[in-house]
Order: C-alpha cells, then structure tokens, then sequence
C-alpha cells in the first residue's frame, strides 16, 4: 500500500501564524520587551498580550471591567470636622469631564483601565501647573518606553523614552495602576489562554477548508512521482469545495475528531468559563448562560459589583489618594467611586434602596430627588422621616415619653398613640 498524501485543514506552521490575526497595541522595546518576548504554551501556541487581546473571551472580559469602570463617577469628599462634604475642583474635572479637552474621560479611563488589564499595569503622567502644582491635565504613557529608577533618597523616579532621547518624571506625576501581580493574563494564565486560542483556530480552519476533515488518501498501485505530483495540484485545486474528486483506485480516510466536534464547543466554552475566572467575572456577563452559577442576572451582577469591580475601585482609589492630593490633604480628602451608577439602568433596585433609606431614616426625599436629578420639594423635603407613621425625627423623643407614661395602661397602648 503507498501512502502518498495526507490532506485537510492543517497548514504549515508558518502559514499558521501568518494567519493568526493579532491586536498590537504599542511596541515593545527596552526591559519591557523580555516580559513581552512570545511565550510558547504546551499546546503549541504562542501566547503574548497582542494575541491574548485577539481571544473573544478575554476581549470581552476587559471590555466588561473597563467599561463598568470608565462610567463610574470618581468625587472627592472632604472628612473632616465629621462632615462628608462633596468637593467640585479640577481633579474631579479631569477624571469626569476630559483629561486634556481632546477627549472625553470615559474614552481616557476606559483606555487607561484596559492596558491595565490586559498588560498587567496601566500608566497616566500628571500634568502640574508649575507654580502651584494643581494638576491641569492626564495623559497617557506608554509602559515600553518606561523604566523605574531610585534616585539618591531611594525615591522613585520613571525614565520615559521621547523621539529625542529620554526625559525623566518625578514619581508622585506617574500614576500607576496595578494589577494584581502587575501582569496580565498572557503571563500568569498562558496555558489556559492558550487552550482557548488553539480550539478557536481549530475550529476556524476547519471551516476554512470547506469542513474537510484530516484525513489519508492511500492507494493500492505504485504511482509515479510525476502522477503524485499531479494529483496533489488536483488536490489542491479543490481546496474550500465542500465534494472532491478521487482517482479510481484512490481511496480516503478519515482521521481526527468527528465533524459535528469540529467546533470544540464543549472544550471552548469550558477554557471561555476559565478564562471568566481569572478576571473574576460570572460568564452570565459575558453571554455564557450556560455556565453561570447565579439563577438570576441580578445574582450575576452583585456578584459582578461585590467581587470585581469593588476590588479594583479600591486599588484604583488608593493610587488616587497618593498621587492626585498633597500631603496635608490627606487626611481630611479622599477620592471615591460613585458606585451608584451601576444601577443606573435599574430603576426597580435603585427606588427599593430609596423606600428603604426613607423608611430607615437615613435620606429625605430631597436627597432621593437629587439622586434622580430632581428639583427639590419647596416645604418639607429636607426632613427625615422613620417608618413608625413616618414621623419626624426631631418627635421621637416625645413620642418615646408618651409610649413610657402610657405603659400600665395596657398592650394596646402604644397603638391608641399611634392613632393620635
């Protein structure tokens, strides 16, 4: 029996990565570029943040977190004398409105958040006004061109590569937002990104070669090289064609998976759910119902705000509190995430915490008005009200009296003053 060719979906391993489509984002050079050096995984594929990008699952894992992020409003309260009051100044401009007035916070942030995300650190220069030192504006830096010095006093100092050379930038104007473990997910989690990766392209190719399966062609009588030759340019000739044309004699066999497999779905979608915990996300916010745990998409979502987003709201916060407020600032301001916003679009949780808060006290209807971007009530709305008949709070003390006076009068004494 001569076994003269062996067809199908497979390409060379050239023509493999030749066709792996990739997402750069900056280039790498310096120090940066041994940790960006392509890392090959056991599956063969090799695995850097430029082709961790181009995986559906991470994209939309980033994606979710970035943009959850960006939409968040960042405010700076004032703490002391016991008081919380909201400060409106140039910092919370830059981080709400534009870092630069060439474009919007949200695109900035959402920016800035993804390359911490996906490269393990995401990096913004402060801009000062040079007499007093107020920030005056955000932008980006690109963490290739970075390096990390000490200066004499072991502070830190970055070495920013420019066209023209280098320039040096005090650390307290480099703000540094950090991932756990300052790496992403093609450095701590290759191998299962790398599962997910090859199942993607197996499927692709298969489909890209007309659904043809692996397979031998084998025949019975010896060929010449010139016939083998020849029937391989038939061969290929049909490439994509979904009925192929076999010599008498000629025959095919099949090898590989079979093709309703083909896809890996099973094997996608369990790396996809893998690939869901690294980021700590519940596929549900992906679109892999599936394989969520939760029974509601509310389930889904606390457990999205709880566990994800809180987490890096606080990494986020505490490099804000170092680098955006002076040293005697500290210890009465603080920045903070309004973590409001991500019930924006849910109005039925948004009005059940109002009820609540009304009833508990601890919001006027003023203050719920606001919320909603509202007027004010002209008479009565600043007042607190608790749940007993609603009474105000400042009648509490009287009412408690009365409740203490009537008490041998017997159980349903409370309830007749309640009726007054």
């Amino acid at each position: 029996m001569f076994i003269f060719a062996t067809m199908g979906v497979r390409s060379t391993v050239s023509g493999w990565f030749s066709n792996t489509r990739e997402v750069y984002i900056g280039k790498a050079d310096g120090n940066w570029a041994e940790r960006l050096l392509p890392q090959m995984s056991a599956t063969g594929v090799t695995i850097t943040p430029q082709v961790a990008i181009g995986v559906s699952t991470v994209y939309a894992c980033i994606q979710k977190i970035a943009t959850t992020l960006a939409q968040l409003p960042i405010e700076l309260y004032d703490g002391s004398g016991g008081s919380f009051d909201l400060i409106q100044d140039n910092r919370t401009y830059l981080w709400n409105v534009s870092p630069d007035e060439n474009q919007t916070a949200f695109r900035f942030r959402e920016t800035l958040y993804a390359l911490m995300l996906l490269f393990g650190c995401g990096y913004a220069e402060i801009i000062r006004d040079r007499r007093s030192g107020d920030a005056i504006k955000l932008c980006y830096l690109q963490k290739s061109k970075l390096k990390e010095l000490r200066d004499a006093e072991d502070n830190v100092v970055w070495e920013y590569k420019t066209k023209n050379g280098y320039r040096l930038i005090n650390g307290r104007d480099v703000l540094r937002f950090e991932y756990l473990f300052a790496e992403g997910p093609a450095q701590t989690s290759k191998e299962t990104v790398s599962i997910l990766k090859a199942a993607q392209d197996y499927a692709s190719k298969f489909f890209a070669g007309g659904g043809v399966m692996d397979g031998l062609l084998t025949s019975e009588q010896n060929l010449s090289k010139q016939q083998i030759d020849d029937f391989i340019e038939s061969w290929a000739k049909q490439h994509g064609k979904q009925t192929r044309m076999l010599p008498l004699g000629v025959k095919y066999t099949r090898l590989g998976v079979e093709p309703d497999k083909a896809q890996n779905t099973t094997s996608r979608e369990f790396q996809a759910t893998q690939v869901c915990q690294i980021f700590n996300i519940d596929p549900r916010m992906i679109g892999i119902n599936s394989a969520s745990a939760y029974k509601s998409t509310q389930e889904a979502s606390n457990h999205f705000a709880v566990h994800c987003i809180t987490p890096l709201v606080n990494r986020l916060e505490g490099e804000l509190n170092l680098k955006m407020l002076f040293r005697g600032e500290r210890q009465r301001l603080y920045f903070r995430h309004n973590l409001d916003e991500l019930v924006r679009g849910d109005i039925e949780t948004r009005f059940k915490a109002y009820d609540i808060g009304l009833k508990s006290g601890f919001l006027n209807r003023d203050e719920v008005r606001a919320k909603e971007r509202r007027n004010k009530i002209s008479e009565g709305g600043d007042i607190y009200t608790v749940q007993v008949n609603q009474i105000a709070l400042d009648k509490m003390q009287e009412y408690s009296e009365k409740i203490a006076q009537a008490g041998d009068a017997g159980d349903n004494a409370g309830n007749n003053l309640e009726n007054e």
